[in-house]
């Protein structure tokens, strides 16, 4: 099975002897959890992902068959055995957006496996993978083949990671990639590259002899100032994209897919009189596909201020767009609150903490 976060313990061990699967997954509908339900029996393993309630995605590994099964089908066939009295289950808690973010990577394939440290290094390959804006993930192992963490990539740039200790819950958070990166390079480890089949990389591409060194171009194009400004920018934008992404998982989760994307159009329509760059019919700013593109010019604060405002009123779109289901706002809220907590320091660093904050209000 693929490597997956475990959150904070709610129920370890109990026997299937006892415990109605069914009637569990309908107590914690009830109660809104977010988080993962491990299952284990003598031929299959499994694990469920629940997020505010709501079985979101599942996988089950059969002994001696490579072929994962995902989705309804393996929520099927746990219920199933369920039945059967020899499994044991767990619980563990996780916030919805890491749930969230695990699940969605669920149904990719293995594009490389077991590639070593012996042969290629992990910072050349993520200098790769940004390069080609490759979407995925990478688990990582040790040279033991024990479960060290996954980093995930969309477009080619960080989006989350967890950690895997070998006691106590995963420990999420992008800010430890670099010293995760370097542990690596000092320990040496195995890794198994994740991602979706209609644009694979060849493994020649990845080996050491042909990754190229160098500054990687964003996927920003940001006309005039200083070098210094324009880096500034691009980290906002950046920034806004992976919190864009969450949004836009969570509001689409709930509704449809393309929701978010309608409200949060609507909105820049709404704020481009105030801030012109952010006009969709302009053409300088577009989001799609998880991703900013930016064409045109503005200031730091100006590009916060005006997607915070935008931003500000997708929310109030959304409450009235679904007035009596408040567990969206609070998923949202939750969502904020955790992406701010996370971003902390970038957000001081780049003098726009307060300006983001405000969506809290």
């Amino acid at each position: 099975m693929m490597i997956f976060p475990r959150g904070e313990v709610v129920h370890k061990n109990l026997s299937t002897a006892y415990t109605d699967l069914a009637a569990l997954l309908a107590t914690l509908k009830l109660e809104g959890f977010s988080g993962t339900i491990e299952i284990d029996f003598p031929l299959i393993s499994g694990i469920l992902f629940i997020d505010s309630g709501e079985i979101i995605n599942g996988e089950v590994k059969v002994e001696d068959d490579p072929k994962r099964i995902i989705g309804q089908e393996a929520l099927q066939v746990l219920l199933d055995f369920s039945k059967q009295k020899e499994g044991v289950l767990s619980i563990y808690r996780l916030l919805p957006e890491q749930v969230v973010i695990v699940a969605n990577h669920l149904n990719q394939e293995v594009l490389f496996k077991s590639l070593s440290t012996h042969f290629i290094r992990l910072d050349q390959l993520l200098l790769k993978l940004k390069e080609e804006k490759f979407g995925g993930s990478i688990e990582v192992m040790t040279k033991e083949d024990h479960p060290m963490g996954v980093l995930y990539l969309e477009r080619g740039e960080p989006l989350e990671m967890f950690i895997t200790p070998k006691t106590g819950p995963s420990v999420f958070g992008r800010m430890s990639i670099p010293t995760f990166v370097e542990n690596v390079a000092k320990h040496g480890a195995i890794f198994n590259v994740y991602g979706r089949r209609e644009k694979i990389l060849h493994e020649e591409e990845i080996t050491e002899e042909v990754i190229k060194e160098g500054e990687v171009q964003s996927s920003i194009d940001h006309k005039g100032g200083t070098p210094e400004k324009e880096g500034d920018l691009k980290e906002i934008l950046l920034l806004f994209e992976r919190f864009l992404f969450n949004m836009e998982r969570l509001v689409d989760i709930f509704s449809s897919k393309g929701t978010f994307l309608k409200i949060f159009k609507r909105a820049l329509i709404e704020k481009s009189e105030e801030f012109g760059f952010l006009d969709p019919f302009a053409g300088e700013f577009d989001y799609r596909d998880g991703s900013i593109r930016f064409s045109g010019e503005a200031g730091e604060k100006d590009m916060v201020n005006g997607l915070v405002g935008c931003l500000r009123f997708a929310l109030s779109l959304i409450e009235k767009e679904w007035p009596k289901e408040k567990l969206i706002s609070l998923k949202l809220k939750a969502g904020i609150e955790s992406f701010i907590d996370r971003h902390r320091e970038e957000l001081k660093r780049l003098k726009v903490e307060e300006i983001f904050s405000v969506l809290l209000k």
